[in-house]
């Protein structure tokens, strides 16, 4: 039985060596020498480039694993104040105070709102007519939740700006607040809610606009409780 063993290995150790020596006398073996060394150092460089490239991505997308909430970005937008000393009111830190407020405040009647329009009117008639002026009655939208103030359209389009511009809303007493007016949506935003809440606006109130130059109103009121 070993011997027959041996017979088969030595008939197949033969038949490889002449086919060796077949490649060879044919330049096959030397050919597929060089192309499995090649393969090889090809191999060996994928997977250095892999790892490398596996470990900057870990590097670069680093777990957080603290339960605390990440800190919000800062805001710097806040009241400022020009070289007249007076103060403008800026747009607030969106970490002082909540996007919008829940409405606790006077809900005024049909005859209240009709009363509050008369007396603005009126208000308006005694002003000077030298510059353009209009009456807005504040409803609830106005002086909470999204605090957004649309303005007469027809006085928009003739006197305002269609581009976004910063407005100057000055009050009786001379105090000054900023506030973006938004050209294409006829209206005021950023800004217009610092000048609601520090005026105390509530629904059914009414405000006199007078336009006294390019990006500046003059506001005057009628509150229901005066």
């Amino acid at each position: 039985m070993e011997s027959s063993i041996h017979s088969y290995e030595d008939v197949r150790r033969k038949r490889i060596e002449k086919n060796l020596k077949q490649l060879e006398d044919l330049g096959i073996a030397k050919i597929s020498k060089s192309l499995l060394e090649v393969a090889k150092r090809e191999s060996k460089q994928l997977k250095i480039h892999t790892s490398f490239k596996a470990k900057k991505l870990l590097e670069t997308s680093e777990l957080r694993r603290s339960s605390r909430m990440q800190k919000e970005a800062p805001s710097y937008c806040d009241d400022v104040v020009d070289s007249g000393n007076r103060r403008l009111h800026g747009l607030r830190s969106s970490r002082s105070e909540p996007i919008g407020r829940e409405y606790t405040g006077r809900i005024a009647s049909y005859e209240q709102k009709v009363l509050a329009q008369k007396r603005a009117e009126m208000l308006l008639n005694q002003l000077s007519t030298d510059h353009p002026s209009f009456v807005k009655l504040m409803l609830r939208s106005h002086v909470s939740s999204c605090f957004w103030l649309g303005l007469p359209t027809k006085f928009c389009r003739d006197h305002l700006p269609l581009r976004e511009t910063k407005m100057i809303l000055e009050d009786e007493e001379g105090e000054e607040h900023e506030a973006i007016y938004i050209g294409r949506r006829t209206g005021l935003s950023g800004g217009w809610r610092s000048f609601a809440v520090d005026h105390k606006l509530e629904d059914g109130d009414a405000l006199v606009f007078k336009l006294i130059g390019l990006t500046r109103f003059k506001v005057s009121f009628i509150s229901l409780v005066s």
